[in-house]
């Protein structure tokens, strides 16, 4: 399909794509609006992200709950996350890290993906914060197809993800570089990374989607670009998706039924085998399906050099720190009460231009404010 082609289709007919079925490969082209001012590190150095992963809000009249105090309580319990941690964070840059709204309600409209869409970037453009997006599994489950959502992110103004940065699979892969707090030279990068949903498993069913070999093959090739503006060296940069990679899953070690395992999966047994750095694990990482070997990304992140640091959503209640060969994987609470999990919040992140291997990063959580019961 050429450019002229596709940029007809996703300008006037994109809310005609729900019915279909697929993700479609989009590029950007002419849908970005003037683009606002470079993010830059600040007079002292440092960069401050939050992250906000598995939001999953919904609008409240489309859960049928008879006690209409429940999805009234999760819903302002979730944008009150959303609040208090923007609040408390005081972030350079906003990242919602998939699962954003939660896609699988029979009852979401175009309409309702609208509305809870403005409802949860409120807060963010009240107080016109940068804001980037990736997606994840649940985003587009009812054939809402991620590139009108993404239309609808980047109604903000200050949004700087983009459909896809070049023509590859899924959407909104893309990479936002943070400028020297000297200079306007690239300081950082930060990459964002659709994970995809769903592929199908040798039974026939659904199992969890991965990162395509064309996605990678994109960021090797941009991530050169950047080497080579930079002097010849990896420029430094985090990345963000929502499903996690392959080898944190590998970061268990086989064990039997009848021995000490942490936990089951896939008929297997597992018992944890990397040091905690910091952190909770409360369940199973979930990367993409076992049958079939994904370890190619991370294995492209060692080759190019770039990659300290990658944050996952998609486990709603892990929020660990592991450390595999050299780069730092990390887990985020989930932020959103229309699912699973006790504890809700984010992650700060703080990068440093003068240490950039010196990530702080810290876990947060969000005290309820309702005494409903949810």
């Amino acid at each position: 399909m050429n450019k002229i082609l596709k940029s007809f289709i996703a300008g006037f007919t994109l809310p005609c794509l729900g019915a279909m079925g697929e993700p479609h490969k989009w590029n950007s082209g002419k849908f970005r609006r003037e683009k606002p001012a470079p993010l830059k590190f600040g007079s002292d150095g440092k960069f401050r992200i939050l992250h906000l992963t598995d939001i999953h809000d919904v609008e409240p009249v489309m859960d049928d709950d008879e006690n209409r105090e429940i999805p009234e309580s999760r819903d302002k319990e979730t944008i009150n996350v959303i609040e208090k941690l923007v609040e408390k964070t005081k972030p350079d840059l906003v990242v919602f890290g998939g699962d954003n709204i939660s896609g699988y309600w029979e009852e979401f409209t175009y309409d309702y993906v609208q509305s809870t869409i403005q409802k949860i970037t409120a807060k963010i453009r009240e107080l016109n914060i940068p804001l980037c997006v990736v997606f994840g599994n649940h985003d587009g489950e009812e054939g809402f197809h991620t590139e009108f959502q993404m239309m609808q992110y980047m109604e903000y103004a200050n949004c700087r993800s983009r459909l896809n940065d070049a023509d590859v699979y899924g959407c909104g892969n893309c990479c936002v570089t943070i400028k020297s707090s000297k200079s306007d030279k690239d300081a950082f990068a930060i990459w964002l990374i659709d994970s995809n949903d769903y592929q199908r498993n040798r039974e026939g069913g659904l199992s969890y989607d991965c990162v395509h070999d064309d996605q990678i093959d994109w960021y090797e090739k941009r991530a050169e670009e950047l080497r080579n503006r930079n002097g010849g060296k990896p420029l430094p940069a985090i990345l963000f998706q929502h499903i996690p990679v392959q080898q944190e899953l590998d970061g268990f070690r086989d064990v039997t039924e009848n021995d000490d395992y942490t936990f089951s999966r896939d008929g297997k047994y597992y018992k944890f085998g990397h040091e905690i750095l910091e952190g909770r694990i409360r369940e199973c990482p979930c990367p993409p399906y076992t049958e079939n070997d994904h370890r190619r990304q991370f294995e492209s992140w060692k080759k190019t050099g770039d990659i300290i640091a990658a944050f996952f959503g998609h486990d709603h209640v892990n929020d660990f720190h592991i450390k595999v060969d050299g780069i730092h994987l990390y887990q985020t609470l989930g932020a959103g009460y229309f699912t699973y999990g006790m504890e809700h919040g984010g992650r700060l992140i703080v990068l440093d231009e003068n240490e950039p291997e010196n990530i702080y990063t810290e876990s947060l959580e969000v005290e309820r404010i309702t005494t409903t019961k949810i």
